[in-house]
């Protein structure tokens, strides 16, 4: 049996977390939008899934520890939002850090298209469409 939107979403960001990288992209649309132009001050859009590996193996260059805690997962129609936080510390300075860190992740069908990462609560639900916290 295919795995709900939901489930998708979950295994991927646990594999993601593992650092299993290829093995969450394959969860995701070739296709994939992976954007972060609303979560960092250098946030850009990444496309296709080759775009949003190179973007994730950097994150070690920048972050240890690099990982995204999710807190509470609401689905609706066509759409996934993860409320989290994001853990990691600078890889040379060594200052940790723990934010919100929230996704609004879209689906056509069961196929994860894209996924948009928050940094603020408010834009996250909103972008989401999911009405209001």
């Amino acid at each position: 049996m295919e795995p709900s939107s939901l489930e998708r979403v979950q295994q991927g960001l646990a594999l993601f977390d593992q650092g299993a990288y290829e093995r969450s992209l394959d969860l995701l649309s070739p296709d994939i939008e992976w954007d972060t132009t609303d979560a960092v001050p250098d946030g850009r859009l990444y496309r296709g899934r080759d775009a949003v590996l190179g973007f994730w193996r950097g994150l070690p260059e920048r972050w240890d520890d690099f990982r995204i805690e999710a807190e509470r997962w609401i689905e609706g129609d066509a759409v996934v939002l993860m409320l989290g936080r994001l853990e990691a510390r600078g890889v040379d300075s060594g200052v940790p850090v723990a934010n919100a860190w929230d996704q609004v992740w879209r689906m056509r069908g069961n196929e994860v298209v894209r996924c948009e990462n928050y940094s603020d609560r408010t834009k996250a639900w909103a972008a989401s469409g999911l009405g209001t916290q």
